[in-house]
């Protein structure tokens, strides 16, 4: 990963590098716009799942690429059902409701297609493999978001120190997208068939470590480090595809990915423990929310002035920082911009917009490498507290023994 670091005058939207412009032009009908969306997000997670399985071998590949891999062809999943209610005729008002009712619901999604539409496309046994595996899909991930942030407690309880199936987990979410296709397309996508012999459930837990995806954090400082390295490595690595391929579809889930490893690096420096530390009740108010500028950054930048101040580090780069933050916060404030098309009132917020890839990605990588740096810097400082605080106790300890000695005597 090319180091980058904020910079005056930089501008997000700035064209450099002019054999890197592309042009972000959707159609504004939901049907279509919907529809190549979810290919971009399957294209970008098969790269993923491809470069680990078939690259040369990497635990870090499998433990931690895998996870935004598996996060995309799920979301590409929720687009493509999303695409399908709007290709068959539902009014802007009806999508507006029906995506605000069910949200990351792919499991409600579909009954509303097949309620609404129908399935004559599929087989019996396609249709009962597709339905069972929505259902597993929901029963695990309701939200979209346990590939996407750390894993909550309870599901680390069930599943910690166990692995996941990388090659089965990845061809089910294929073979689902493939199916779905086919009911609303009328055929398989790219010509994989779904093997209805497979296991219809979107967890799999394999039978060794061994080229999967081990879910134990053991081996890593906290509980964010995962998804931190695996989002950035993997947008770092889809760039690269981009530079060689000129691929534009790649563009959407390289800055998901990459803002997503913003998101996360912003909420693991909210929960430092310093002595100078951001207050519980802040730290619990702020942690699930999406907005970089408003709620992450402001928690966290008292406590990064006052180290800064004590360590005589240039306010100038807080500044710069800041100004980095809020021009993205303002481009995708709520984490989805790059997600989806349009919001679900069918707003286009980022259309018809010249862009340099290289540019844009290399802002974002300036605010990724600032905020790890900051972490870094912060666990030494946090270590040098821990240090001073546990010889201010040993001589307190010691001179506690030394009074009841003396009044012993």
């Amino acid at each position: 990963m090319e180091y980058v670091w904020v910079e005056k005058n930089k501008n997000i939207k700035s064209i450099v590098n002019k054999e890197m412009k592309i042009h972000i032009n959707w159609s504004k009908k939901p049907d279509e716009d919907y529809t190549r969306l979810s290919k971009q997000y399957m294209n970008a997670g098969y790269i993923i799942l491809k470069e680990i399985v078939e690259g040369p071998h990497n635990n870090i590949k499998y433990d931690m690429w895998f996870l935004p891999s598996i996060y995309m062809m799920r979301q590409a999943i929720e687009l493509l059902i999303k695409s399908g209610i709007a290709i068959n005729g539902a009014t802007k008002s009806e999508l507006q409701r029906i995506f605000i009712a069910a949200k990351h619901n792919v499991k409600e999604l579909y009954k509303t297609y097949k309620d609404s539409y129908g399935v004559e496309e599929l087989n019996e046994a396609e249709q009962t493999w597709l339905e069972e595996y929505l259902d597993s899909i929901e029963l695990i991930d309701s939200s979209s978001d346990l590939f996407r942030y750390p894993f909550k407690d309870d599901f680390m309880q069930q599943y910690g120190d166990k692995a996941l199936d990388v090659i089965h987990m990845g061809n089910r979410l294929i073979y689902c997208f493939s199916t779905l296709n086919k009911m609303i397309n009328g055929e398989w996508f790219n010509e994989v068939k779904l093997n209805v012999e497979e296991d219809p459930h979107f967890l799999q837990v394999a039978v060794t470590g061994v080229n999967n995806c081990y879910l134990s954090d053991s081996l890593w400082s906290d509980e964010f480090r995962k998804q931190i390295k695996g989002y950035s490595e993997a947008a770092t690595f889809l760039f690269e595809n981009f530079k060689e391929s000129g691929d534009e579809a790649l563009f959407y889930p390289i800055v998901f990915l990459m803002r997503n490893a913003i998101e996360i690096g912003l909420k693991r420096l909210l929960h430092m423990q310093m002595d100078q530390g951001i207050d519980l009740h802040i730290v619990r108010s702020k942690r699930n929310s999406h907005l970089l500028y408003k709620d992450l950054w402001n928690s966290i930048k008292p406590m990064l002035v006052h180290y800064s101040k004590e360590d005589n580090q240039k306010e100038e780069t807080l500044e710069l920082a800041e100004n980095y933050i809020r021009s993205l916060d303002c481009i995708d404030k709520h984490g989805d911009i790059f997600r989806y098309p349009c919001t679900y009132s069918n707003e286009y917020k980022f259309n018809d917009e010249e862009i340099d890839v290289a540019n844009f990605y290399s802002y974002l990588l300036g605010i990724f490498h600032f905020i790890d740096s900051c972490e870094a810097w912060l666990d030494n400082i946090k270590n040098y507290e821990m240090e001073v605080k546990n010889e201010n106790e040993a001589e307190m300890r010691s001179e506690w023994v030394s009074e009841m000695r003396t009044y012993m005597e």
